[in-house]
């Protein structure tokens, strides 16, 4: 009985320490207009981006898709770039067209596409762990075609299926390179043939190396490297927890409070999901990534995998989150 009565209030305890707040954090000393763009410089290029768009209700559209499309009609510019940072369809990615899921699936992509109607700038679509989900390599495939059926030429899904990167030149002064975050995630062995399209990176350490290259190639630009899973961050992936996630574990609304928190404390310390920060293989990525970042001044994270807006600087690596 002893014991009953010292677990509630740890656990308490550790609820309490453990919660993350949804309202706006800043630096110490650092507020909202220290993120405002000066004014006396000019913008050669703008990137919209949003991820994990990808779960629109049935015969309607995520409030967070309707708020992106408003802002997009606002600011129409063909020089513009618009990037979806993965997890384009939940939650499996997109089935085959026989697949009684096939409705759903594309009516989750037309809700994205319905967004960028009117918009008349550069597309860019990247997969998501998500998206990976339907059969791997084929669903992105399936995925791919789908969008490029609706938006041509006007629209690019990067990098290219079963290759870990690709570099695309922007403009003289920016450089934008995709990763395919999930590609290295993956279970290669359950997976043999990952690789057999992608004439040059056959391994993540050629990635790693290519990605080297390339921002040594563009030393004097703006680089800015998409990739679905952030570098740095302060969400739930990262181990930090809205006190509704430590009622409601499993997102539905069957509230267990006290195995929700202990489903957290495991999911935190263990990294137990390959989709958290604290896995080793996903930590392996991220601690590689920040390294060749190091030191350059010039380079930009945008990423997004959390349901948050994040701005990151840590070891002078910059990360957006915009999931």
């Amino acid at each position: 009985m002893k014991k009953v009565k010292l677990l509630a209030p740890i656990l308490t305890l550790f609820l309490v320490f453990s919660c993350a707040t949804v309202g706006p954090k800043y630096g110490d000393g650092q507020k909202m207009s220290d993120f405002e763009y000066p004014e006396n410089k000019e913008i050669e290029k703008s990137f919209y981006l949003i991820g994990d768009a990808g779960y629109s209700p049935p015969g309607g559209t995520s409030l967070g898709l309707v708020a992106f499309k408003t802002f997009l009609d606002s600011v129409n510019k063909t020089e513009n770039y618009t990037i979806f940072l993965g997890d384009n369809i939940y939650p499996d990615g997109m089935p085959p067209e026989d697949s009684p899921e096939r409705e759903e699936a594309e009516y989750r992509l037309d809700a994205q596409l319905d967004a960028i109607e009117n918009y008349k700038g550069k597309v860019v679509f990247i997969p998501g762990n998500h998206d990976w989900y339907s059969e791997k390599l084929e669903g992105l495939e399936r995925q791919k075609d789908y969008l490029k059926s609706k938006f041509e030429e006007s629209l690019v899904w990067s990098p290219e299926i079963g290759c870990g990167l690709e570099s695309l030149e922007i403009s003289d002064n920016i450089q934008l390179i995709v990763i395919d975050s999930q590609w290295y995630l993956e279970d290669w062995d359950k997976n043999p043939k990952i690789n057999d399209d992608c004439e040059e990176i056959k391994t993540r350490e050629a990635m790693f190396l290519e990605l080297q290259s390339e921002i040594k190639k563009n030393q004097n630009k703006t680089v800015l490297i998409a990739l679905h899973h952030p570098v740095y961050t302060n969400g739930v992936h990262g181990g930090q927890y809205t006190f509704d996630r430590h009622i409601y574990p499993s997102q539905k609304k069957i509230p267990l409070p006290i195995l929700g928190s202990l489903a957290t404390l495991i999911r935190t310390t263990g990294g137990v999901s390959i989709q958290d920060a604290q896995n080793n293989r996903y930590k392996s990525l991220a601690n590689r990534l920040s390294t060749i970042a190091r030191g350059n001044e010039r380079l930009i994270f945008v990423s997004g995998h959390e349901h948050s807006l994040q701005y990151i600087e840590h070891d002078s690596v910059k990360q957006i989150v915009s999931g």
